[in-house]
């Protein structure tokens, strides 16, 4: 019975993470794509003063611009403004949550392979933090990019707690109900 119990939370914090699959981060605005896997930093081209926030090329995520006529883009960061076509009305989507634009800590590259010192980028930019896939947006996707299946970023480390405070809870009461049953034999 234990053992079902556990595997019961352990499934249904998992499917609680699908709810709220939205994914968020910092990142690297390279033009209309982010790079969004940290690498370290940098010296940018042997000048130590220049130090710069290096991410790698291989995870890219587009930015979605003025789409909102067409639909929410599951898997891009969407930014328009509201907008009404043909009498149906579309929400105005924001997912640059922060922009760090000309502030020269957050200056970014984006590389194939970390180096100490950058001497050579697929794209430079400025950081930014971002969100995207955000289930509220989920029912005015672009057909072309369907939201049906909501990535699983962290299935178990985003929603660790509401796994575990219900077996603890569950295990704190069955330790302390056999420990007075003991307590009543002696």
């Amino acid at each position: 019975m234990k053992f079902l119990l556990s595997i019961a939370i352990l499934v249904l914090g998992s499917s609680f993470n699908l709810l709220f699959a939205q994914i968020t981060g910092k990142g690297c605005n390279i033009g209309d794509n982010v790079a969004t896997n940290y690498l370290g930093q940098a010296t940018y081209y042997g000048h130590s003063d220049i130090i710069v926030q290096v991410y790698s090329n291989a995870n890219i995520v587009n930015i979605a611009r003025g789409q909102g006529w067409a639909g929410y883009r599951c898997g891009s960061i969407n930014v328009y403004d509201a907008l009404t076509k043909n009498g149906i009305s579309y929400p105005a989507v924001n997912e640059v949550i922060h922009d760090y634009k000309d502030i020269p800590s957050n200056r970014c590259v984006a590389v194939s392979s970390y180096s100490a010192d950058i001497t050579s980028t697929s794209g430079e930019g400025f950081e930014l933090d971002y969100s995207y896939n955000n289930p509220a947006y989920y029912s005015n996707n672009d057909p072309n990019y369907p939201c049906s299946t909501a990535p699983n970023n962290l299935p178990v480390d985003q929603n660790i707690i509401f796994m575990l405070l219900p077996l603890g809870i569950f295990g704190f009461l069955k330790v302390r109900k056999k420990s007075e049953k003991l307590a009543n034999l002696n």
